[in-house]
């Protein structure tokens, strides 16, 4: 599979978007660039996003909370809005990028057991995302 470049939104780039933008750099390796941004960024990434990852073995360096607007959103060939349609209101109707709509609950205030629960779903979509992407790179025999 050629690199693939994957953009995660939701509405504060604090739990749920960077969760998939690690999960994602995990599960694909050197074969896939990650990113993450906000509709309204929190400029910080919450203690419970990076304890969720590390509890799965995610590595969470390198996260930073920023906006849609710090973003060349031209640069991806997917954008997965976590927010269900309405994330998908906020980006450009012009965009070549696929484009994906999860509806993935908001951990933000929750404990620390809803977390991993959000993890393990972002960890479970990403997967199916990835398999599908290669799936349509095999060439027809």
């Amino acid at each position: 599979m050629a690199t693939l470049s994957i953009l995660f939104i939701c509405i504060g780039n604090t739990c749920r978007s960077p969760m998939a933008e690690a999960i994602a750099r995990g599960l694909g390796e050197d074969r896939v660039r990650a990113s993450s941004a906000g509709i309204m960024p929190f400029g910080r990434i919450v203690p419970s996003t990076v304890e969720a990852l590390e509890a799965l073995g995610y590595d969470p360096r390198g996260l930073e909370s920023k906006g849609l607007d710090e973003i060349d959103l031209g640069d991806f060939d997917i954008i997965v809005s976590l927010l269900g349609p309405s994330g998908l209101s906020y980006l450009p109707s012009t965009l070549g990028a696929q484009l994906e709509s999860w509806s993935v609950r908001d951990p933000y205030g929750e404990d620390d057991d809803v977390y991993l629960v959000v993890a393990r779903e972002l960890e479970r979509r990403i997967r199916e995302l990835l398999t599908d992407q290669e799936t349509r790179e095999l060439p027809l025999v």
